[in-house]
């Protein structure tokens, strides 16, 4: 069971930051940030869906824990990849995805690590290029695809994936290296920047840019929040961020004249307010 914490005064930056939060709760601090969630409530729903796996670890062959895994999760709880709908962000909040039992890859990949842990199982994600993976019991356990319902992923099937990700480029060992937990919160941040922004959802986006810039300290992450601010009539704070780009990006950014623009409209309009 987890221990009760004040889960109030606890940031996603800070918490990432000392690495002192499993991945699901960096990830429902992700949600958190966007609607209401119920941290420990969520936490205890964990508990209890792992409760039929406690003592799985015992197994000590990786492809029979992956088996029992996946037979239930996908099976008796029947979570799955949601392939009909892939950019509803509700795949990326794990509350949602806890109470929809569908996902994308990597939120899947939170579920089946935070299910292991409670099992006794070693489940660690896997930040393989445009699809997450899971890897199952430890550095000689075996790649699974919580996206495709555990699926055990051979080295046929690991190069097929490859192929399709890595475009021609080779397959390498940073491919299938376990992530930690910053580069995971990043990368969920990453989908749901994407995800709000073709909806042209300023407000989520400007909240994801803002943790982005924390966290990864990218100057493209401050131009975009620039931009987000300047949509939502924020001009002063558009105006500090986007002449910010572009004194460290330099006149040689490709993208100068557009932020430049973008920079005038934000200090004209901070100028008549």
């Amino acid at each position: 069971m987890t221990a009760e914490r004040n889960w109030g005064q606890l940031s996603l930056v800070e918490a990432v930051r000392a690495e002192s939060v499993s991945p699901e709760v960096a990830a429902l601090l992700v949600a958190r940030d966007a609607h209401p969630v119920d941290i420990e409530a969520q936490l205890a729903l964990l508990d209890e869906l792992a409760a039929p796996l406690v003592g799985l670890g015992r197994t000590k062959d990786p492809r029979d824990q992956a088996a029992a895994l996946a037979a239930h999760l996908h099976g008796a709880l029947g979570f799955r990849g949601n392939r009909d709908d892939y950019y509803d962000p509700r795949n990326s909040y794990l509350d949602q995805v806890l109470r929809r039992r569908t996902g994308i890859p990597i939120t899947l990949c939170v579920v089946w690590a935070a299910i292991g842990r409670r099992a006794g199982v070693a489940v660690d994600g896997i930040g393989f290029p445009g699809h997450f993976l899971a890897r199952v019991g430890g550095p000689e356990g075996i790649l699974v695809d919580p996206f495709g319902e555990g699926a055990s992923l051979e080295p046929p099937a690991l190069r097929r994936l490859a192929a399709q990700a890595l475009g021609g480029r080779p397959l390498r060992p940073e491919h299938t290296a376990p992530v930690g937990l910053r580069p995971l919160v990043v990368r969920m941040l990453l989908n749901l920047k994407r995800i709000h922004e073709n909806q042209n959802d300023h407000a989520r986006s400007l909240v994801v840019c803002d943790q982005l810039v924390d966290l990864t300290g990218a100057i493209r992450f401050r131009r975009d929040r620039g931009v987000h601010a300047l949509a939502l009539g924020a001009h002063a704070q558009a105006a500090e961020d986007l002449g910010a780009y572009l004194a460290e990006a330099g006149p040689e950014a490709e993208d100068q004249d557009w932020v430049r623009a973008a920079l005038q409209r934000a200090t004209s309009d901070v100028s008549w307010s």
